[in-house]
């Protein structure tokens, strides 16, 4: 393969220096305003991306769904449709864009083109797009928005001419090829390249639209009606926006005629008028959003004509574009718009305000779409292969916690791309027989009627949010939507007398997927407020054609993590009598890992996002022995951290079979592409992990387990029997804490910092260290941080964690190695979380012996080994936890060569500090050196008495250091 790639990145460099001679003999005529831009295009840049692999012109011949180049399409730009010339996609997902101009025009300097190109990008939210008119060569990052006045540099990533396509062709074929595109190189090229990560993206900016139309809205019909209660308000608004969006969306891609509710904006008693138009759309669509038989709330409300007006007026001349921003972006703004609720107050007066389970979590974090991507190819994906479409119509695929929809879109998306190449490859399937529908349309793409059939039959979801559900119905209804046009939907309704899209209130489901109606057995009817806040959901009575067949097929999703909805006093013992994994301090997505595990049939398919920490966490035991001794893991995908933007959380993709056998494939992932493609991989044993007392360590092999567990046999024990690991304070939170005026903590307060000085203002005041003040051995103290320590801080501690003989070990583990940093101390000094004290209360061992173990390679080996956080690439940890099961060598001091090998350890460790103390306190740069040379030698004498403590071999010591 790589010699094939090499062979076409030579052919490739030659035809594109051939272009760029030819181009250089007649620039000045190419200069000149007659040669246009078809001709550039034909005869130049067409060429150029053909070098680079594409299929520029669809010599395969494949559908539009499949072709790698899409020419002229459209986008929506300042309320007007036009046509980025080139958009380049790997099957259906989209690159980026290529506008190009004729090479009389100069793209560096003029403002116009590079507006426009960024203009395209960000409204399809394409990281970075193209301007060529092969003479120049321009790279924009598209993820902020543009504006009118903006320079043409602005934005501006890369900038070369022709005569540098030959220097710079390996920056070309590495970033823009093909074969980059495909393998993800591109995708990291755009992500470090892109600088509005943070900036104004389409979602971003449609979602400040929704919220201030929900404002607007809820504050109108809280004023207009004061009868309706808190929950009605909430179900009003949401359906009039879903309704708005719904038709907007289906004018913008041509299946409604253009600017309908348009003609509502202005009138007098619009939102009647709407209403009207509502009706009307319930006969076409039969979609569920626009059934008033079922809502009797939304026909009687009041609400201005204003507040419509507006809505519709910034759908029309807003910066939206309806007929290309696909429904995944929409349902990333409507996950974060799922976060707020409205609220009445005692005037019942309407504000909007952050859910407080969301408060809690610090946000909403949407599943970016290559990790439900590759989730959906590896469950959904498994389950086809071989298969039929007869066959994959009885595949039941559910998300117990469906939020936006995001997971079932995406399942969806694969069938109907599935079902099609399919239909395309096996014509006689699709041509239908003399009474059968044919299944795709003239053009290649799949009939209204199959796309319907597929997301009744194969589709299935549950949330206990009713909004929520409403959404996910929507955005899957706006997916089978997708490729309609009227002249479509007009053939449907005539010729086959059926509305267009299916209802979907049997498929997608409201309620507790945790909680059945058992919740209520045995008392007498309910409360109101109780059944409502409970909403327990019957698995086998909402979908019972599904158990009748053994279950589900697939579950996959994002499940909700924390304690705060399940840990209160009514709910957990119903969860620990009806839930394995509900032992100790359980989580929520604990609960719907074994959930969803139980609704699957066998050979069934799992795939969860979520935190690694189930793999090793004590308190996730009891769901790893559910899962180990009931299930077979056969993937573990370990994700780099970041995967949720601005949420400090490491997680992994877990592919769990219900089946029986023992190899587990584990991936590393190395960073984050849109194919997950970079990895390190390894195969384990499933069986080990059940060995191991059902802990599933999957940074060690079977020979790093031996090393790893060779010594628990008879000399070791857990640090937390030897010595006390304890923990530092948090000195601010709103909230907590008594402050000695009285009340708690503000938002002032954790700003101002109060209790924190950089001098001894009194006796009140004790010194404190922070955790980069810790180094190996060596403990600096600066002596300018004091904190007033008392009960006014959040979170205060034991003083006696702060005073006597310990060690300090720095939370955040150090340098490239991250090796454990460990110091020693016996003065009264003070410390928050970042430092972790540990009290060595008994005589024996030495604190000194403890801290050269600790300090030593093979403990660092080990917790890289055993503890997920010691992986993280951005502040890798060691716990308060961690630290206590890390194995300690004991020693028995009635045996001579073992308390040699101790009094050895403590004089070495002794040694250490005093080095570095003298390295500290140099002036002499040669005797830093000196000292440092010393501090090295005495360090590999540490790792020698500790490889010798602990009875490794050479050959395992080289495991260890990683010379093997």
């Amino acid at each position: 393969m790589e010699k094939q790639t090499q062979a076409s990145k030579t052919v490739a460099l030659e035809k594109i220096t051939d272009l760029v001679n030819r181009f250089r003999k007649n620039l000045d005529t190419y200069r000149g305003g007659a040669y246009n831009e078809t001709q550039v295009r034909r005869e130049y840049i067409d060429p150029f991306w053909k070098a680079l692999g594409w299929d520029i012109d669809n010599e395969k011949g494949e559908m539009d769904a499949y072709k790698d180049v899409i020419h002229e399409d459209k986008v929506r730009v300042e309320g007007r449709m036009k046509a980025p010339d080139y958009c380049f996609k790997i099957k259906s997902d989209s690159k980026f864009y290529l506008e190009a101009k004729k090479p009389s025009i100069f793209i560096k300097g003029d403002i116009h083109p590079a507006i426009q190109v960024r203009s395209y990008g960000w409204n399809r939210k394409l990281a970075i797009s193209l301007l060529m008119d092969f003479e120049e060569f321009a790279v924009y990052d598209c993820s902020k928005k543009p504006k009118k006045d903006d320079k043409p540099a602005i934005g501006r990533i890369s900038y070369m001419t022709f005569e540098e396509y030959g220097e710079q062709f390996d920056f070309l074929w590495e970033n823009f090829s093909r074969e980059a595109a495909e393998s993800g190189r591109f995708d990291k090229y755009a992500r470090a390249s892109s600088k509005g990560k943070t900036g104004d993206t389409v979602d971003k900016e449609f979602l400040k639209s929704m919220d201030a139309w929900r404002v607007e809205l809820a504050k109108n019909i809280a004023v207009n009606n004061e009868k309706l209660a808190e929950e009605d308000i909430n179900r009003a608004v949401q359906l009039v926006i879903d309704r708005i969006l719904f038709l907007r969306i289906c004018e913008g891609r041509e299946v409604e005629a253009n600017s309908n509710l348009t003609y509502f904006a202005g009138k007098e008693n619009c939102y009647k008028g709407l209403c009207k138009y509502f009706k009307q759309a319930d006969d076409k669509y039969n979609s569920g959003i626009f059934d008033f038989s079922k809502d009797s709330l939304t026909p009687n409300i009041k609400i201005d004509d204003n507040v419509i007006t507006d809505i519709l007026k910034e759908l029309y001349y807003g910066d939206y574009n309806f007929e290309a921003i696909p429904v995944e972006i929409l349902g990333n703004a409507y996950e974060q718009f799922l976060g707020k609720v409205i609220r009445l107050t005692a005037g019942h007066h309407a504000k909007v305000e952050e859910k407080p389970e969301v408060r809690k979590a610090g946000g909403v974090y949407y599943t970016p779409q290559y990790i439900v991507d590759y989730i959906v190819k590896n469950t959904v994906g498994k389950l086809v292969e071989g298969k039929k479409p007869n066959e994959v119509a009885k595949l039941r695929v559910c998300d117990p916690a469906c939020g936006s929809g995001s997971f079932l879109l995406g399942a969806y998306q694969f069938l109907l791309d599935w079902h099609m190449e399919w239909y395309q490859n096996h014509p006689e399937d699709a041509a239908g027989g003399k009474k059968k529908e044919s299944k795709l349309t003239p053009n290649g793409r799949l009939t209204t009627s199959e796309k319907k059939r597929i997301l009744l039959n194969n589709i299935y979801g549950v949330d206990i949010d009713s909004q929520a559900v409403e959404v996910t119905k929507l955005s899957l209804l706006l997916k089978a939507l997708e490729g309609e046009t009227d002249a479509s939907i007009h053939t449907q309704l005539e010729l086959f007398h059926e509305r267009i899209l299916p209802n979907l209130e049997e498929n997608i489901r409201c309620g507790n997927s945790l909680i059945g109606p058992d919740y209520f057995s045995g008392s007498l009817i309910p409360d109101t407020e109780e059944l409502k806040r409970v909403n327990p959901f019957d698995w086998k009575a909402a979908f019972p054609h599904v158990f009748e067949a053994g279950g589900f097929d697939a579950v996959i999703g994002n499940p909700p993590y924390g304690f705060h909805q399940i840990h209160t006093a009514a709910i957990k013992p119903y969860l620990k009598e009806n839930y394995s994994s509900a032992q100790g301090s359980f989580e929520h997505y604990f609960l719907f890992y074994e959930k969803g595990l139980s609704l699957l049939k066998s050979g069934g398919v799992h795939g969860y996002i979520a935190p690694v920490t189930w793999l090793t966490i004590p308190s996730a035991k009891s769901l790893r022995k559910v899962i180990l001794d009931e299930f077979a893991i056969t993937e573990i995908n370990w994700l780099p951290e970041l995967v949720f933007a601005n949420a400090q959380v490491n997680t992994l993709i877990s592919i769990i079979k219900a089946d029986n056998h023992d190899l587990v494939f584990i991936k590393i992932i190395d960073e984050l592409n849109s194919a997950l493609s970079s990895y390190q991989e390894k195969i384990l044993k499933q069986s080990n992990f059940i060995k191991a007392d059902y802990y599933i360590g999957i940074f060690e092999n079977e020979i790093e387990r031996a090393i790893l567990e060779k010594g628990f046999i008879d000399k070791i024990r857990p640090l937390g029997e030897i010595a006390r690991p304890c923990s530092g304070y948090n000195p601010y939170e709103v909230g907590k804490g008594q402050a000695p005026e009285g009340g708690l903590q503000t938002k002032d307060t954790v700003i101002s910092k109060p209790y924190h000085s950089i001098k001894k203002i009194n006796e009140d005041w004790k010194q404190e260290v922070i955790g980069r003040d810790l180094s190996r051995y060596f403990l600096n103290i600066s002596g300018n941080r004091w904190i007033k320590y008392g009960p006014w801080l959040a979170a205060p501690r034991d003083k006696g964690n702060f005073l006597g003989h310990r060690l300090l070990v720095q939370e955040i583990t150090g340098g490239k190695s991250k090796r454990i940093i460990a110091s020693y101390c016996d003065k009264e000094i003070y410390h928050s979380r970042d430092v972790i004290p540990i009290k060595c209360e008994n005589a024996l061992p030495h604190p000194f012996f403890l801290l050269g173990v600790l300090n030593s390679w093979l403990i660092t080996w080990y917790h890289h080994k055993r503890n997920p956080k010691a992986q993280k690439g951005l502040f890798p940890k060691v716990l308060v936890s961690d630290l206590a099961k890390l194995p300690i060598r004991t020693i028995d001091f009635t045996d001579p060569a073992d308390k040699s090998r101790h009094d050895t350890m403590v004089s070495l460790v002794d040694k250490m500090l005093e080095l570095h103390k003298r390295q500290a306190e140099s002036t002499s740069d040669s005797e830093k050196e000196s000292l440092r040379r010393i501090i090295d030698d005495t360090d590999r004498q540490i790792d020698a008495l500790v490889y010798e403590l602990y009875g490794l071999t050479e050959e395992e010591i080289r495991i260890v250091e990683g010379k093997e």
